[in-house]
């Protein structure tokens, strides 16, 4: 049954904390793995419902919300913690059932290294520097003010004048305006969490207008929360299998040939295949020849195909935020994150094997921008913009027309 604004936030909260205290108090003491994952077909089931409850017709703000807060991101967490891994894992959250039920509702990846902490900003630092970069309530609170000021200064003073821009002008409003909706919602949600539970929070943005490469874009400056998830639940279990399978191929092959290695070197393969790199994926370094420089070039495959899965990952979840919005599938989406994913493996063979080839870092930020905004217009936007577009504008407008009749009445 679709409900409104009022009762459709009420119905998610209730529904979300239930499904927390299922995930709480039942599923996280079954054996990880596959018994987890079978209980939590219940929760999955609910996390796709929700964005359902609210009318498509008149809410769909709403059930882009639903969707990405409950559908999206809290099935990857509960993912996640079907195998002991995520932020619901933490031993901090675990030790209660408020931050447990808070980080699987919240949009959010909260920030711990042994306990919980901020990210520092120096105190002698301007106050610009403050105000963009500092994680507290506070800061978080001025930001999202200032941002929402700009948001409806965009919807009163140029979305009416939509229908006579030219399409790419179009597509640039709706990426500011994307930008700015996101981040305030990600922000206010982070700001209530550190306030009231003391629970801080990874940043959502770093300058994506910064990134010199896709990668760095994608990986590091857009939508932290997406790609931090991303890399959780798809890239490194992908490459773990496939450097797992590289691994038994390399020993299988330099012990069935022992005349193209001595001793020394196959022991020496066989440590480098044991050995870690920083961000806990298991990595080679060649030690020797032949062998080891085969095995380097597999992990660089493998890396390659374990990209371009978490690509194609994002591209369905993507395309399945533009069915409940549209109720159509079209494909672009896909087609838009795959062709990103390719892009972004081309940009770093090239970084590899001619890096004195590559441009200025201004030249490359423009490039990478350009790439990104001229692709969106292609395939990412316009999906989007037969018909829900116009419906989100409708929405956002009623209410600032709403907040407006209040505050003059008040």
């Amino acid at each position: 049954m679709e409900v409104g604004w009022a009762a459709g936030l009420a119905a998610s909260f209730l529904v979300s904390w239930t499904a927390a205290a299922y995930c709480y108090w039942y599923v996280r003491w079954l054996p990880k793995g596959a018994p987890r994952l079978l209980a939590s077909i219940p929760v999955f089931a609910t996390y796709s419902i929700l964005p359902l409850v609210f009318s498509r017709e008149t809410h769909i703000l709403g059930v882009a919300l639903n969707f990405c807060i409950f559908t999206w991101m809290g099935s990857f967490k509960v993912l996640l913690l079907c195998w002991d891994r995520g932020p619901a894992c933490d031993p901090w959250v675990l030790a209660s059932f408020l931050r447990f039920a808070v980080v699987m509702s919240f949009p959010a990846h909260i920030r711990r290294e042994g306990r919980v902490v901020k990210k520092h900003v120096p105190v002698g630092s301007p106050w610009l520097h403050r105000l963009m970069k500092a994680e507290t309530w506070s800061m978080l609170i001025v930001r999202s003010v200032l941002k929402l000021m700009l948001l409806v200064a965009l919807c009163l003073r140029a979305l009416p004048f939509r229908d006579a821009l030219p399409q790419i002008a179009i597509y640039a409003l709706y990426t500011i305006l994307l930008y700015l909706f996101v981040t305030i919602v990600l922000e206010t949600f982070a700001a209530i969490a550190n306030s009231l539970f003391g629970i801080i929070v990874e940043p959502h943005f770093d300058n994506p207008l910064a990134a010199a490469s896709l990668e760095e874009f994608w990986a590091r400056r857009w939508n932290l929360l997406v790609s931090n998830s991303l890399r959780e639940v798809v890239y490194q279990p992908v490459l773990a299998a496939l450097k797992d399978r590289t691994r038994k191929h390399v020993l299988k092959t330099s012990e069935e040939q022992p005349g193209n290695h001595s001793r020394a070197t196959n022991d020496a393969l066989k440590q480098s295949l044991h050995r870690r790199s920083s961000n806990g994926v298991e990595r080679s370094f060649p030690e020797g020849r032949h062998g080891l420089e085969k095995e380097e070039q597999n992990y660089g495959v493998a890396k390659f195909w374990a990209m371009l899965a978490t690509f194609f990952a994002s591209g369905i979840a993507h395309e399945l935020a533009v069915y409940y919005l549209t109720l159509q599938v079209t494909g672009e989406m896909t087609a838009f994150f795959t062709l990103h994913g390719l892009a972004t493996g081309l940009e770093a063979a090239w970084s590899s094997y001619a890096p004195k080839t590559r441009p200025p870092k201004i030249i490359c930020r423009f490039l990478t921008l350009g790439f990104c905004f001229i692709t969106a217009c292609w395939l990412f936007w316009p999906p989007v913009a037969r018909g829900a577009d116009l419906e989100v504008i409708a929405e956002m407008q009623s209410f600032i027309q709403l907040f407006q009749f209040k505050f003059v009445s008040g």
